[in-house]
């Protein structure tokens, strides 16, 4: 439901000469004018010559009229919805262009590329005003809402281009009052001395010369956000002034530090105490990009980037200035600053940092050996491990993502969980018990293994499952630990506990996550539930383009939030509850009383607040706080703070203390007693956590276990055989990994010999962690194999299948060393449970059990299996060397086909089918390739993968397979078989023989397409019957193939007479810059048997003496020039080429390109079939001799490569008259002069004085300007 509220605008309060002025409210003029804007890379006077695109997306329902004004500094083009509007370029006046008939209903989008061509500044200026005929006039002008980038991909100027990484605008002023561009600058104010205390109670003023915020705008109902009515949403700060904001949290003050994406930590204060922040300035300078921040003791901990590259580091203000001037490494990690890096930090109750870490970061430095985080493993079944065909995280080793546990000096660090991806933040309950939400792998939706994104409980030691590509564990493996929550799609970022008393009851204690793709915010309330808990989720607050990056609750209790990130808009927001909480709920009293019900305990401010109240309690502070703990007259809650504050402010906790604790009447007490003891360890504390092993309460077992494996003690070990016994998988986690403390030849025999399958399964996981090895994991496996043989539950079943995984890979097992075993689970299989088929199909190809092959393949082709599970199956089968008949491998290959193109499938599982199809090919012997090579037609994965098998020598029976298979597909533009045919060019060219080459050669002539291709094929044997084609290649070469064919060339004793060739050579060196320049000038020395230049080792001098020799040589051939792209194109020859390859460029549409070639007036110069004129070059079967790129180079630049017979000369006759046009011989002492008005004159060559060349073609350029991009598709299908 969205909120009411009311409209508020927007007052400015303006600092001049370092007096604050009266604020006023903007008039309509300032609302809707125009600002000058940039990139934000670029200081304001220090601008490159390069250029800055811009864009910005509005909607409108019913578009009457628009209209953009444009000043540019230097020159610009503006773009309206892909459609090119005008040029120009000029800052001192505004060009005017109406754009109404380029607006559409619903989304727009105007983009902006500006070049600085002069100077050291540049900006953009526009007035975009949009009349709709139901919200009258809307401005969209240049502000920080527009977005830009220096480096955009192609089509940058399109609706569909996704513009979400790049970087809001900066502002240099508005437009008519900002220098240089319209006025001189105002003399700056003085600066001013800031003073700053430590004292508890004060409040350290910050610089005057900081930026005056905006006073806050009620968001309307109509607004961005939709959220309970109870609730209102206020703007803090704006983007002008916030910036791409991607962390916060609150200091000991009450201000806000936050991060700006890419740059400095700020900070954000109220300086006149009025409840709202109304300054802004920069906090420090020596980290960048911090995506953790933790306030603590006047010290502020940052993940980031800093002096020592990407760290945790401590920053100090060491000259009491107000700024953090001193930057110390706590914590140096091996990896850059990104998203799957070093993020949130939180504070535990035990006084430790504990840090989120994504996926791709470790620490620079080993983790100390006695965390609770230790024995992992990939815990993968197949090698080689099918990663994703992207190459995200590929070669990402376990533990993956973790947690660590780091002390304020870093001298202790600890990995307290693992088996994460990218969890961004973590927060501790009231309780103390810490979470944290891992994203999700979107492109895996739809596979086997998709591992959704979710909210964990982090215990000591937890293991979440997440690994590279396919190995994912799923949540029924016992060696992990399962989700609190599955919160659907989305992309985690900042997480916060709400224990303040400014929101309804019903929120007290909910965990806010904040989720950034979404662009939401969920409240989660959870419950107890035996040793873990339960939860459920609601949408508090939901935005369209909500970009939400972080998220904390201020000492008013309102929750605040951020957004930004990748480049969108940023902003600080504050939500307040309508309602008035109870009397009650509010009074905090004084002294001892006011500490114990202090709210937020995790923040900066509380410990504050704590700290100042400690102080003036003096000695009654160590005489009544314990006092609190040992009543049971209070509620849990206010005796479990009196422990944690004791443990962080002292008095020091005694174990008296705790263990008198452990054993009072509430499970919550003891529970946290517990946890205390762990870091108080003596001979009591463990008597005391051995008793508790045999509490009523399952939490206060797992705590009992955690802190007895973290003060690195032992238990009796029938004490934790009915812990291992439990339905509860947190408890017997924590058991196990106590249990792993105790050296197994102490339990080892026992819990293996055991009649009960829960205590040898659990027993099995730890041996096989804490000693793993060949003798135990064999051990394991005879006694698992003995129990299958009897009763077994589905549950159980599914778990000793997992146990027998993990004895495989932990004691390295051959499948001769388990033969029984292999016997016992093909008689298993299929099964009628999904699940245990899955876990029965990793052990089955793992141990090579082929015996099957027939119920496979039955289960390959069923109606009763689901489509994921046959190609989980499948998949497997690659591992399974041995069993295969052509039948069966070919049974195979046509399920991976019929999987691939089954409705649904994601391009990622697409991909992985066909990287599957090809590791599996890649395994078939002699027969069965050529089976395959016979369907490569059908099969192209597979055809690919035979083709990896190959040995150097083939043979002539399949070479001629070959042969006939390239025959059949060469026609074929689908992207696997593409590969395939480039494929198939590469085995013929390595094989060397005669009859190859002569097929090569053949190829280059009939599928202009693979001409690269085939020019690397025959480089590879450089002979005089290669040289003709390896020199007609050289126009279509770049990159490597370039320099493979310049290399070759020089070993052949042949050299050209045409000067096209060395045109060419020419062109590729300039191409190929310092990459292969010199290959081009070698080449044309051995032409040439000379040398140009001045014998340096500069390339562009050399080429320009060799362009220079060129053009004496020939002076009437066409110039050694690249071609250029013209300003007002509208088309990029890069941008086309890349999109002519895409999906959509690929298939265009034959019967609407033939309208599109009369459309372009193609039609009028140019014979296709029967229709056509006959100036330029027939098109009939133009795909059958050029590339399409040349056609594509052809129609954006005509003159770059000019047929003799179509280039436009200059006759001029004995009289002086001149004509123009394309020139050929009539009848004998005749010309035939073709004008380019369609004139044509007959002349006696007698009466020409001079024919000259115009080195211009007669085609003219753009004639694709007019078409989209869809025309342009059909336009080249048409062709083919």
């Amino acid at each position: 439901m969205k909120r009411s509220a009311k409209i508020l605008f927007c007052v400015s309060i303006a600092i001049v000469l370092g007096f604050i002025s009266v604020s006023l409210l903007p008039s309509p003029a300032d609302a809707q004018e125009a600002q000058w804007i940039w990139s934000p890379d670029h200081e304001k006077t220090e601008v490159p010559q390069t250029a800055c695109h811009f864009r910005k997306r509005f909607t409108v329902s019913s578009p009457e009229s628009g209209e953009i004004s444009i000043a540019a500094d230097d020159q610009y083009e503006v773009f309206v919805n892909g459609r090119r509007v005008g040029t120009g370029g000029s800052a001192e006046k505004l060009d005017k262009y109406d754009i109404s008939r380029f607006l559409a209903r619903g989304r727009n989008l105007v983009a902006i590329k500006v070049s600085n061509t002069d100077g050291s500044t540049a900006a953009l200026a526009a007035r975009l005003m949009v009349s709709d005929t139901s919200r009258g006039t809307l401005s969209y002008s240049t502000d920080r809402s527009w977005v830009t980038s220096l480096r955009p991909l192609p089509f940058w100027y399109t609706p569909l281009y996704n513009d979400t990484r790049w970087l809001a605008a900066q502002s240099f002023g508005m437009l008519g009052r900002t220098e240089p561009w319209d006025q001189q600058p105002e003399a700056e104010p003085a600066p001013q001395v800031a003073s700053t205390t430590t004292q508890p109670k004060s409040v350290p003023t910050p610089e005057p010369e900081a930026q005056p915020a905006p006073i806050p705008i009620e968001v309307q109902e109509d607004g961005p956000f939709q959220i309970d009515a109870e609730f209102q949403v206020e703007q803090l700060l704006d983007a002008d002034l916030a910036g791409s904001l991607i962390a916060m949290t609150f200091n000991e003050f009450g201000h806000i530090v936050a991060s700006r994406e890419g740059g400095e930590l700020l900070l954000i204060y109220d300086s006149d105490k009025d409840g709202y922040v109304d300054k802004v300035r920069e906090y420090c300078d020596q980290v960048t990009s911090c995506q953790g921040i933790l306030c603590l003791n006047g010290e502020v901990f940052v993940t980031g980037n800093g002096p020592d590259g990407t760290a945790l580091y401590r920053l100090t203000d060491k000259n009491r200035d107000g700024r953090l001037d001193e930057a110390k490494t706590v914590l140096k990690f091996d990896s850059p600053v990104d998203e799957y890096g070093p993020h949130g930090i939180a504070m535990g109750s035990d006084g430790f940092l504990y840090v989120t870490v994504g996926s791709h970061a470790r620490p620079a430095r080993a983790v100390d050996d006695d965390g609770p985080h230790r024995a992992y493993y990939e815990g993968d079944m197949v090698q080689p491990r099918c990663e994703d065909p992207g190459g995200h995280a590929a070669g990402v080793k376990a533990p993956g993502g973790t947690i660590l546990r780091v002390s304020l000096d870093g001298k202790r660090l600890q990995s307290v969980a693992g088996g994460l991806r990218n969890a961004y933040d973590l927060a501790f309950n009231r309780a103390g018990d810490l979470f944290t939400r891992d994203s999700d792998m979107e492109s895996d939706v739809g596979t086997p293994w998709y591992r959704p994104t979710a909210l964990y409980q982090v215990t000591a030691g937890a293991e979440f499952g997440w690994r590279s590509g396919w190995a994912k564990w799923p949540e029924y493996f016992i060696d992990r630990l399962p989700s609190t929550l599955d919160t659907g799609r989305g992309s985690p970022t900042g997480m916060v506990f709400y224990s303040h008393n400014m929101f309804p009851e019903s929120y007290h204690d909910a965990l806010f996550m904040a989720d950034w793709s979404e662009g939401r915010i969920l409240a989660v309330k959870m419950k107890r539930n035996g040793a873990s808990y339960t939860a459920n989720s609601e949408v508090f607050l939901e935005g369209d383009e909500l970009s939400i990056t972080d998220l904390d609750v201020g000492p008013d209790g309102g929750l605040y939030f951020t957004t930004g990130g990748r480049g969108t808009v940023g902003g600080l927001y504050r939500v307040k509850w309508k309602g008035k909480p109870p009397a009650g709920t509010t009074q905090m009293g004084t002294g001892l009383s006011a500490v114990i019900r202090q709210p937020q305990l995790q923040s900066a401010w509380a410990r504050q607040k704590i700290a100042a109240v400690k102080g003036e309690m003096g000695d009654d502070w160590d005489r009544m706080i314990p006092g609190v703990a040992l009543s049971s007259a209070n509620p849990w809650q206010y005796r479990v703070r009196a422990l944690e504050l004791m443990q962080l402010y002292g008095p020091p906790l005694t174990t008296d203390l705790l263990v008198k604790l452990s054993r009072t009447e509430n499970e919550r007490v003891r529970a946290k007693a517990a946890e205390l003891m762990g870091l108080h360890a003596d001979a009591k504390t463990r008597g005391a956590l051995v008793t508790l092993l045999n509490d009523s309460d399952r939490a206060v077992r797992r705590k009992a276990c955690e802190s007895l494996v973290r003060s690195r003690q032992t238990a009796p070990v029938g004490q934790l055989e009915e812990l291992l016994k439990s339905d509860d998988r947190f408890e017997v986690w924590a058991a196990r990994r106590l249990l792993m403390e105790t050296p197994a030849d102490g339990w080892r025999d026992r819990l293996l010999g055991s009649n009960d399958h829960r205590l040898v399964i659990e027993g099995s996981l730890a041996l096989l962690a804490a000693e793993p090895g060949k003798e135990n994991a064999q051990a394991v496996v005879e006694r698992i194999g003995q129990l299958m043989n009897g009763f077994v539950t589905d549950r159980e079943f599914i778990d000793m299948l997992r146990v027998l995984q993990v004895a495989t890979i932990r004691g390295e097992l051959t499948p001769e060393d388990a033969p029984q075993v292999r016997e016992l689970l093909a008689e298993e299989f299929p099964s009628s449970d999904d699940l245990m088929n899955r876990e029965l199909v990793r052990l089955l190809a793992r141990l090579q059990v082929s015996s099957i092959m027939d119920r496979y393949l039955e289960y390959l082709e069923s109606d009763s299996a689901t489509d994921l599970e046959k190609l989980h199956l499948a998949l497997h089968l690659r591992a399974i060397e041995d069993g295969w008949t052509t039948d069966g491998r070919t049974r195979v290959l046509e399920f991976f086909e019929r999987a691939q193109k089954r409705s649904g499938v994601s391009s990622t599982l697409v991909h992985y089918i066909m990287n599957g199809t090809r590791e599996f090919a890649k395994s078939m012997n002699d027969e069965q390739s050529l089976a395959v090579l016979a369907q490569g037609a059908r099969w192209p994965n597979a055809a690919l993968g035979v083709l990896y098998r190959m040995p150097p020598e083939v043979s002539e029976e399949t070479l001629s397979a070959l042969k006939d298979l390239d025959a059949q597909i060469i026609d074929s533009l689908d992207p696997a078989t593409m590969r395939l045919k480039v494929g198939i060019v590469a085995v013929l060219a390595r094989s060397g023989d005669p009859q190859s080459q002569a097929y090569l050669r053949e190829l280059w002539e009939r599928d202009p397409e693979r001409r690269q291709a085939v020019a690397m094929g025959l480089a590879q044997s450089p002979t005089k019957e290669n040289w003709d084609y390896l020199v007609r290649s050289l126009p279509i070469l770049d990159g490597v193939a370039a320099r493979e064919v310049l290399v070759k060339l020089r070993t052949i004793d042949l050299a050209p007479e045409e000067p096209e060739y060395y045109r060419q050579v020419i062109l590729r060196g300039m191409m190929l810059g310092n990459k292969g320049a010199a290959d081009a000038i070698a080449l044309l020395e051995y032409w040439t048997q000379e040398k140009h230049g001045d014998g340096s080792d500069n390339w562009k001098d050399a080429l320009a003496a060799w362009k220079e020799w060129y053009a004496d040589e020939w002076p009437e051939h066409l110039e050694a020039k690249l071609p250029e792209e013209s300003e007002i194109s509208r088309w990029r020859y890069v941008d086309l080429l890349r999109y002519l390859t895409t999906e959509e460029g690929r298939f265009g549409s034959a019967e609407h390109g033939g309208a599109v070639f009369q459309k372009a007036q193609c039609i009028k110069c140019h014979r296709f079939g029967s229709q056509g004129g006959d100036v330029g070059p027939e098109l009939t079967d133009v795909s059958r001799r050029l590339m399409r790129k040349q056609i594509l180079q052809s129609a954006l630049h005509p003159s770059h490569v000019l047929a003799d017979q179509y280039a436009r000369k200059t006759v001029v006759t004995k009289q002086g008259r001149k004509y123009s046009g394309t020139v050929t011989t009539g009848e004998p002492g005749q010309s035939i002069i073709d004008e380019h008005d369609g004139t044509t004159v007959l002349m006696d060559e007698k009466d020409i004085a001079e024919v000259q060349a115009e080195k211009i073609s007669p085609m003219p350029e753009g004639v694709l300007d007019q078409l989209t991009l869809k025309e342009i598709a059909d336009l080249f299908a048409y062709l083919r």
